[in-house]
């Protein structure tokens, strides 16, 4: 069987941060995020992988190449224009030769028993399957409701409360498909189409959509608050990965003097943290140099940035690549550009 891992997007909540990668080369832990689903399906026993790429595509091909190093063969896609979740599926249809393969949206981080989803998709003759993931509240999400068989039933998008069945189970789309390559035909060669809301409903108006419900592990790593969770998350053991745990995590050349590091952070390579100095709940990128006494919290730090001595970089802080904190500063749930320095005194200059 064939994965196709859409990496498309610009992963425009994560900047400034994916303003010099794409979001699927972003760190997770001690590698970049889509590493995690590429390990993920090698556990699976899938090895023939697909990149459909967009943004930055030279970033992956440099750093994955063929794939062999990673267990895989890899072979790339690059959508001319945005095609939407469908359209860049259909644009990697030359290089699907198998007759059913998987689609994984390159920013879910889950493990997910595939061999479970695909017995079930294989019992029903489905022509696609969707994973499911319960929610509390599907207000912000697309509900995605089932007959007894596991069938769609319907798609309520954004469900108000006067939609909801009472006692009904809350499941959205989780991101990962299965396939049969008949399913292509449902979509329009060199269009922008998106499988959630053309593609699915029109198989499911045919009877041959099903979902597969999971509580397996699940996180959408697009936002700054989701992205660090799911780092803590790895470190903590809570979703399998074949990264090391448990937490901190130190890359190599990290140098620590007389430091707190938490338990939940995750410190990039060469970084270099001074005595007296706290970092916890955060993730830092490489070549980072945190002062004497500074403390980091709850934050996202981008390659080369400096946090000068006795500064506190507090929750909800994203930093991109190269910023300096000066000393003494308090900056808290703030975004800071990249190459911006932030002054004692508040100002934040843009770099020139």
């Amino acid at each position: 069987m064939q994965a196709v891992v859409l990496v498309g997007g610009q992963g425009t909540r994560l900047r400034p941060l994916t303003e010099s990668r794409p979001k699927p080369m972003m760190s997770l832990v001690d590698r970049p995020f889509v590493a995690h689903q590429i390990d993920h399906l090698v556990r699976a026993g899938v090895r023939d992988v697909i990149f459909s790429c967009g943004y930055r595509p030279d970033a992956l091909e440099s750093h994955f190449g063929d794939g062999g190093a990673f267990g895989v063969t890899l072979n790339y896609v690059v959508d001319p224009e945005p095609l939407g979740t469908a359209g860049a599926v259909k644009n990697a249809e030359p290089l699907i030769h198998a007759d059913r393969f998987l689609v994984l949206n390159g920013d879910i981080l889950t493990d997910l028993d595939l061999h479970a989803m695909l017995a079930q998709h294989q019992a029903t003759g489905a022509v696609g399957t969707i994973a499911l993931t319960p929610v509390e509240d599907p207000s912000a999400f697309g509900l995605v409701r089932l007959h007894g068989d596991r069938s769609v039933e319907e798609f309520v998008e954004k469900p108000s409360a006067d939609e909801l069945r009472p006692g009904e189970p809350y499941r959205i789309n989780a991101g990962t498909y299965l396939m049969e390559r008949g399913a292509l035909e449902f979509i329009p060669a060199g269009q922008k189409v998106s499988i959630e809301r053309e593609t699915f409903p029109a198989i499911a108006a045919t009877g041959g959509l099903y979902g597969y419900p999971s509580d397996s592990y699940w996180r959408d790593i697009g936002t700054p608050a989701s992205y660090l969770d799911a780092n803590v998350d790895v470190l903590a053991g809570a979703v399998t990965t074949e990264a090391p745990t448990p937490g901190p995590y130190l890359a190599a050349g990290v140098s620590v003097g007389s430091a707190t590091i938490g338990s939940d952070a995750c410190i990039g390579a060469d970084t270099q943290i001074a005595n007296g100095a706290s970092v916890q709940r955060s993730v830092v990128g490489a070549r980072v140099r945190i002062g004497g006494g500074a403390q980091v919290r709850g934050a996202l730090l981008g390659d080369d940035v400096v946090v000068e001595p006795g500064a506190a970089v507090l929750e909800g802080v994203v930093i991109g690549d190269g910023a300096v904190i000066g000393a003494g500063c308090e900056v808290r749930d703030a975004s800071i550009p990249t190459g911006a320095v932030v002054h004692p005194d508040g100002r934040v200059l843009a770099a020139s």
